[in-house]
């Protein structure tokens, strides 16, 4: 995305450098790199000077770089550090910031090896994480697919008989109608988690069979061009207990008041508190064990955090998750989750599937 590339050269004095590299690699990708040139490979370089922008990437990746990633003069090489090093040294940088949380210990020594006059210095994660933080027109309606992807996916899933199946079979069967709605595939490891095992947060689908009366939570989401979709439902199978019900309610709530409350300009942490606030005046405050939300784009977890830890405001154009739960031990769990955008006037939920408490079989 030039926009992109544009702001890193104007931040280059700012940051004290003379010159920023991305690097992405099968082992650590830099989605980073993908966002400021457009390139999907998995193998490359990006270096951007006051004045220039370079990509290296080897053979396998020629076409395609020169197809996604205008702008940008291409260097097709077999020893990319090597190319990379001779195109430092000719634009005369001193201090060259790097994404340091993208590049190994090895690429950096071999790097300073052959660069024993330039200084690597790392780039703030917060000033890389805003690159990303605001979402374009674009970058929204990629986002928005893949959340409609998922939406019709589960309720499609949720149409069938829930009782007597298999965790992952339930899982697999969710991912397969990903990919019949155009979805390139999971976003995540498909969460099912059913009984007991609902207390787990991350509680990845097992060989459990899904039992009559349990709640079942399905936590979810694809990809479709590089962008990633999040949400969660409970379900319950058969008639809930009151129990079952008052659980549900209080995440409900919760769910709704933060999202009522959602406004441009908000502490993030402020958004974090309605929530928490809620479930503890239901009297299960100590059963909320995470954070509210988290930022989805690119990568499924990525700014903002919506947490009592949380730093920065509300922006117009975030996209993030609101997703309170409640998780107790030996009982099971209850998590609710939509996918916001952030437009200028308030909230807009990506995300289609009810909250309601679902009955299922």
């Amino acid at each position: 995305m030039i926009l992109s590339a544009v702001t890193l050269h104007g931040s280059l004095r700012r940051l004290g450098v003379d010159a920023l590299l991305f690097n992405s690699s099968e082992i650590l990708p830099s989605v980073n790199l993908r966002h400021v040139t457009g390139f999907t490979g998995s193998d490359g370089a990006v270096l951007i000077t006051a004045k220039e922008r370079h990509l290296f990437t080897d053979g396998r990746y020629g076409i395609q770089a020169r197809n996604e990633a205008r702008g940008f003069r291409l260097h097709v090489v077999r020893r990319r550090l090597d190319a990379l090093a001779r195109t430092v040294k000719a634009a005369g940088v001193s201090r060259l910031g790097i994404e340091a949380s993208r590049v190994s210990h090895e690429f950096t020594t071999n790097l300073a090896r052959r660069l024993p006059d330039v200084r690597l210095v790392s780039v703030p994660k917060s000033f890389l994480d805003g690159l990303r933080v605001r979402k374009t027109p674009e970058e929204k309606a990629r986002i928005e697919r893949a959340a409609r992807c998922a939406s019709d996916a589960c309720g499609s899933l949720l149409e069938r008989r829930l009782t007597g199946r298999v965790e992952k079979d339930v899982a697999a069967e969710l991912e397969t109608l990903f990919r019949r709605c155009g979805a390139d595939g999971p976003g995540f490891e498909t969460i099912v988690a059913s009984g007991e095992r609902g207390a787990l947060p991350h509680g990845a689908a097992s060989d459990k069979v899904i039992n009559v009366g349990e709640l079942v939570v399905v936590d979810y989401g694809c990809v479709i061009d590089g962008y990633h979709s999040d949400e969660t439902v409970t379900c319950v199978t058969g008639a809930p207990t009151s129990e079952q019900r008052k659980m549900h309610q209080a995440v409900y709530t919760a769910h709704m008041r933060a999202i009522e409350a959602l406004r441009v300009g908000m502490r993030v942490r402020d958004v974090d508190r309605i929530a928490r606030n809620s479930i503890a005046a239901a009297g299960y405050g100590k059963y909320f064990v995470h954070g509210l939300g988290h930022g989805v784009g690119l990568e499924i977890h990525e700014p903002p955090s919506l947490s009592p830890l949380g730093k920065g405001l509300v922006e117009e154009g975030m996209v993030f998750t609101i997703e309170p739960g409640i998780y107790i031990e030996g009982f099971g769990g209850v998590r609710l989750e939509s996918l916001v955008y952030m437009d200028r006037t308030g909230p807009e939920l990506l995300s289609r599937m009810s909250k309601d408490l679902i009955v299922v079989e």
